[in-house]
């Protein structure tokens, strides 16, 4: 600044009003030029600071996805082996004056067990309130994070099994076997001595149409669970295939 001020003092006291002017002019233009640097200096560092941002939380919203997709990957493993027991119960039917009633009760207990799929999407509920999500900057991969999101949280099929299991399996599995003292003997209670309950009839169960109505009842609904889970993996495997990709983008 003493340097440029020596100058303009010089060229003011030569009377050299031309050369003074042309040299505020460019005095001028070389401030500006110095904001224009100092602006694209913040930018660069701001849009630094943004993206490391959105790599962050593209990193969490793959980190969250992977729980989706563990979820789904046990409800599927622990539904499958359910029914597939509940399967070998049923094919006791087959010889029932060989088959240990008690067992036959205490086993069918898993008529009324089922598994339920819930998203962790704390990470992106959160960034969408706080308005995060806008710093996904390929828009196309933002728009399919929310699709995910909503086709995982709007799925009405497990909420219809809970009400199939809740309202139709478990009055029928009440009715049909625990209604004996073999039923309450599973819980501790030995009533023999005290009503007038007959045990159970599992020659007469074969045979029984509201038995076979819940098992229908019960593979039905959960084996349609269980294809929702396999669409909704399919979808969070893209999904966070996409956001890999675009992570190495960023880097």
């Amino acid at each position: 600044m003493k340097f440029f001020r020596k100058i303009r003092q010089r060229l003011l006291s030569e009377n050299k009003f031309s050369k003074y002017l042309l040299y505020a002019v460019g005095e001028i233009i070389l401030v500006v030029i110095g904001i224009l640097i100092a602006l694209q200096i913040n930018n660069r560092s701001e849009l630094k600071k943004i993206r490391k941002q959105e790599v962050s939380l593209l990193s969490n919203l793959a980190n969250e996805i992977q729980l989706d997709i563990l979820q789904i990957e046990n409800n599927t493993s622990l539904a499958t082996q359910r029914l597939a027991r509940l399967d070998s119960l049923v094919h006791w039917l087959e010889h029932p004056e060989r088959v240990d009633r008690s067992a036959f009760v205490q086993q069918s207990f898993e008529f009324v067990f089922d598994q339920y799929f819930k998203s962790n999407s704390g990470i992106f509920d959160e960034a969408v309130s706080s308005g995060r999500m806008s710093y996904v900057q390929n828009e196309g991969l933002r728009q399919n994070i929310f699709d995910y999101y909503r086709n995982a949280n709007e799925s009405d099929n497990d909420g219809t099994t809970r009400q199939v299991t809740d309202e139709l399996i478990t009055p029928i599995f009440v009715e049909t076997l625990f209604m004996n003292p073999e039923g309450f003997s599973t819980l501790g209670l030995h009533v023999e001595n005290i009503s007038n309950l007959e045990s159970i009839d599992l020659g007469a169960l074969a045979n029984n149409k509201d038995f076979w109505k819940m098992v229908l009842l019960k593979f039905g609904s959960n084996r349609e669970q269980i294809e929702r889970w396999q669409e909704i993996k399919t979808l969070a495997q893209e999904i966070q295939q996409q956001i890999k990709q675009e992570l190495k983008n960023l880097e």
